[in-house]
């Protein structure tokens, strides 16, 4: 759908980054050196990085994270389909990236239906010149899409191109009774495209959907980690129990994350049984490790917080429930907050 009405190629600027040789670190693909390489991957069904490190140059010319794309064509497609534009539908869209999304957009809702938001000013420069030269009109506005852009609301649909962990409530009260809000959603393991529906008492309800993993919006990056903070304090006990489900797969690590908000993760692999899974939440200043043995495990935790406990209630709930799929859970938003839920909002998930 997407290629037969708006050519991806007019809004990918002529330098986008691909994985280097040495696997690590991103290097520039310049459509001036490499016109064939460029051009296939333009061409091509994949994601396109198009800034590296918010535009910095940290590392001589290389990049190691990606913080601006053109999504794959699969996931603006799904996205697309997920929103239910129809002509004269008024559309706010949260990350304009290249533009590419919001000339879709365009075509779908109709001449001046479609407001984007760009938090990098030049991103949204470079967008708003290849729509205008391809003659999409929307309007680009360069600031802090978390806001929304009351000055269009009330929005019949919201898409973000960047994911939250947090829904902004901007989003919900700028959309109108009955409108759609999709969205990346942001989980502790792995992510999941959200649907939510405005309901007429003010509070936005739906359910997950698709496997997603995307950038995230520049305000709500995940925090640092506090791995090994006062290590020598920290509580050891053995246990013969691995658990390495929730971070090895996707659909487990997004309901068992889901327990778990605002952490990060990680896998250290030294070679041999010498694996660590950790776990890490900063506001609370807790982190938790999994050290692997040969018959015999050793989990490391430390803070108020015991956080490698808390993923194991998580995940013999979780399992209790007969590993419920993804599509089976639920986000409500109000002004005081957002709650998760199995099946129907009476079933919510009550987090710490």
């Amino acid at each position: 759908m997407s290629g037969r009405v708006v050519n991806r190629e007019d809004f990918i600027p002529d330098e986008v980054w691909v994985t280097g040789d040495d696997g690590f670190f991103l290097v520039p693909l310049r459509r001036s050196e490499d016109p064939e390489g460029w051009l296939a991957l333009v061409r091509s069904d994949q994601a396109i990085t198009t800034q590296v490190d918010d535009g910095r140059d940290k590392y001589d010319g290389k990049g190691i994270i990606p913080t601006s794309s053109c999504s794959a064509r699969w996931v603006v497609d799904r996205m697309l389909d997920l929103l239910g534009v129809r002509p004269g539908m008024r559309v706010l869209e949260i990350g304009t990236g290249t533009g590419y999304n919001a000339a879709l957009l365009a075509v779908q809702a109709g001449s001046g239906q479609v407001t984007s938001m760009e938090v990098d000013p030049m991103i949204a420069g470079q967008a708003r010149a290849a729509l205008d030269r391809t003659g999409h009109p929307v309007r680009v506005i360069a600031g802090d899409g978390t806001a929304g852009y009351p000055a269009g609301a009330p929005y019949d649909r919201v898409i973000a191109t960047a994911s939250v962990s947090v829904v902004p409530c901007s989003w919900v009260e700028q959309t109108r009774p009955g409108g759609r809000i999709v969205f990346p959603f942001a989980g502790t393991f792995d992510g999941a495209l959200a649907v939510l529906v405005v309901d007429d008492d003010g509070v936005a309800r739906g359910r997950f959907h698709d496997e997603a993993g995307f950038m995230r919006l520049r305000n709500q990056r995940r925090d640092p980690h506090v791995w090994w903070l006062g290590e020598d304090d920290a509580d050891v006990r053995p246990t013969r129990r691995y658990l390495r489900e929730p971070f090895d797969d996707a659909a487990t690590g997004f309901a068992v994350g889901l327990w778990l908000p605002g952490c990060t993760t990680g896998d250290i692999d030294e070679g041999g049984p010498a694996n660590t899974l950790l776990l890490s939440h900063s506001p609370s200043q807790s982190w938790a490790s999994l050290t692997a043995g040969l018959d015999e495990h050793e989990i490391t935790q430390y803070g108020p917080r015991r956080l490698w406990d808390e993923l194991e209630t998580a995940y013999d709930w979780w399992m209790n429930s007969g590993r419920p799929s993804r599509d089976r859970f639920g986000l409500a938003v109000t002004p005081d907050g957002q709650t998760f839920w199995l099946d129907n909002p009476d079933h919510a998930i009550l987090l710490r």
